[in-house]
This record gives C-alpha cells, structure tokens and sequence, in this order.
C-alpha cells in the first residue's frame, strides 16, 4: 500500500448515510429523452418481445445520438469525480419495452459492454432462481441479502462501471445498499491498518460463470496510479481459495471480518429501493453495493411469461437487468 490517505466524509470523494439522494439523481435533459424516443422508434426489436435478449441487436453510435452523447459524458464526470455513482430517472413516454432499452444505450455510449456469462449475454437478468450462494449458485440468482461487494471479481481486468436496472420490485425487501470505497478505506484505515495491508495481498479468484476452472491472482484493494481499486465478493474468494486448495489464513479471514464489519455499520450506508425504469450506475472499482433479502409475491410471474401475456396486470417477480461496462479495451483475453 501506499502512505495512509485520508477522506472528508460528505466531500466529494467520501460520503456516508447522510448523502443527499439529490446528489444521486440524474435526469436526463429533455433533448435526450426525445432522441431516445425517436431512437427507439426505428427499432424493430420491441415488436413481439419475448426477452431482453434481443436489444443486444440495437447498434448504438455515438455520433448518431449526439444529445444523448452529451448526457452520458455529463453522467461520467458523476461516475468518476463526484459521489461516483448516479440513479438515472426513466425516460419518459415509452412503452414497457422501449424501457428495458434505456440502460442497453446509456451502457453503450459509456463504453464497452461486456459478456456476464458463458453464452455471452450482455444484457443479463438478475431474479431469484430459487439457488442459494452455498450451493454454488451466483448471488444475482438467489433472494439472499448481504454480501457487500464489487462486480468486477469475475475478469482479472475487472470493470469500470456496474450498471443495474429496476424492472420490477420485490414484493418485499430487496432495499438497494452502496456504501463508498474511500469512506471505508478512512474507517479501516483508522481501525484496523493492519488488516488494510493484509488486504493488499494477492489472493486466488475464479472467472466464475466466464471461463470454467480458470483463475487469477488480484488483491482486494490496492492503489494504483493514484487510484483507489477494491474488488471483494467474499463467497467468491472463499469458493476460490477451497477449489484451488490454496488456504486462507487466519489473518487474512480476520482483515476480511474487520472488513464486512466496517461495512455493516448503518451510518455509512446509502440505502435506496429502485423503481421501475430507474437505472443505477455506480463506479465499480470504488463503491460497494448489495441489497436486503427479499420475497416475491406468490403470483409474480418471470419478465418472460409476462412479455409473453397480453395481461399487463400481472405482477413481475422482482427483475433487475445487469451490465457491465469498460471505458476501454473492454474484452478481457480468455486465460491460458
């Protein structure tokens, strides 16, 4: 690690529960909206929708869209300079289906859009599977909460932004939860600094639901050209550390305890429940998130049943759709 840094709570850098929402919010400029719309309009992707599947036939130029260009390069001095995240508001006057697009074109003029899975979907669907993470299952399949983490465990190269979508709520639980990465530095920083450099050992990780039995060497945080980088999903290290053989010692399981710790204190923790159509998009290497347990109702039917119905008055398990975004050089080299 480098020398101790410490952050302002509440200054750009680092925040805690006292966040203003007002600083989170984005509202795309009512240009943009119509751009979107008449975008949208071209496409022949929305008739028949069936699944999300299909908007990763959309083709998104930059120099075609050029209001909603101008707003994805505002919406990045968020990500990268301000409280570096943003919940983006619903476009309005789409259909339903038009809707499920928005995060697909504000992903694409960000960056590069990345395969989450072994059938290289981009666009991929979080809901509960009825898995759970101990037997193996990947958590964005299963109704467990906790779990504060980054995404970018999956590629060596991790990702830059972590794109999640609300398509539709629980009927329960499933409170969204960030907590900022500099904010959590300053805490263990001044707590614990011992565990800060045990963390910044290299520890075994699986391309897990990318490559089958590949793995990689990365630290859970380090700075690196002056930049914070965390990368934590603490089921996942575990799993790795056992399919390998290679061991965890006692204290590096004690630096990651101090660790879930600091992150379980309520004060530093942004909660929000995401509404339909809202988008949030969050600095990957430098804010954690996870979510409280949840509960479908008994009658909620998949995305898929209900893009199939013509009852639009049927409840929707809760859908989140996933993306993972790189600024550049996006497509990790699959592994030797």
């Amino acid at each position: 690690m480098t020398q101790p840094r410490t952050f302002d709570i509440g200054s750009e850098e680092a925040w805690d529960a006292t966040l203003n929402p007002e600083r989170v919010f984005f509202t795309l400029n009512q240009s943009a909206q119509s751009e979107i719309r008449t975008f949208f309009n071209t496409q022949p992707v929305f008739d028949n929708l069936t699944s999300i599947k299909p908007i990763e036939t959309i083709e998104v130029q930059r120099n075609e869209l050029l209001e909603c260009t101008a707003e994805a390069d505002r919406l990045e001095g968020q990500l990268t300079s301000g409280v570096r995240m943003a919940i983006v508001r619903p476009v309005d006057d789409l259909s339903f289906e038009q809707q499920l697009a928005v995060p697909w074109v504000l992903g694409s003029l960000l960056g590069d859009l990345l395969a989450q899975n072994k059938a290289g979907d981009r666009a991929y669907i979080i809901t509960d599977q009825g898995g759970k993470m101990e037997q193996g299952a990947r958590y964005s399949q299963t109704n467990q909460g906790g779990s504060f983490h980054t995404d970018g465990v999956n590629l060596k190269s991790g990702y830059d932004y972590f794109l999640l979508s609300c398509i539709a709520p629980a009927a329960e639980g499933g409170e969204n939860i960030l907590l900022n990465g500099f904010t959590v530095f300053d805490a263990l920083q001044k707590s614990s600094p011992e565990s800060l450099g045990l963390l910044s050992r290299e520890l075994v990780w699986e391309y897990k639901g990318i490559y089958k039995d590949k793995f990689y060497r990365e630290p859970i945080v380090k700075i690196q050209a002056g930049e914070l980088i965390w990368r934590y999903l603490r089921n996942y290290i575990e799993e790795a550390a056992h399919k390998t053989g290679e061991l965890l010692s006692e204290e590096t399981i004690t630096a990651m305890d101090r660790l879930d710790a600091v992150m379980d204190t309520p004060d530093i923790q942004f909660r929000y429940t995401l509404k339909p159509g809202e988008t949030a998009i969050i600095n990957d290497k430098q804010i954690f998130h996870g979510r409280t347990s949840f509960h479908d109702a008994i009658d909620a039917v998949s995305l898929e049943d209900f893009l199939r119905s013509n009852d639009r008055t049927q409840t929707i398990k809760r859908t989140y759709s996933r993306f993972w975004i790189n600024k550049q050089n996006g497509v990790e080299p699959r592994p030797n």
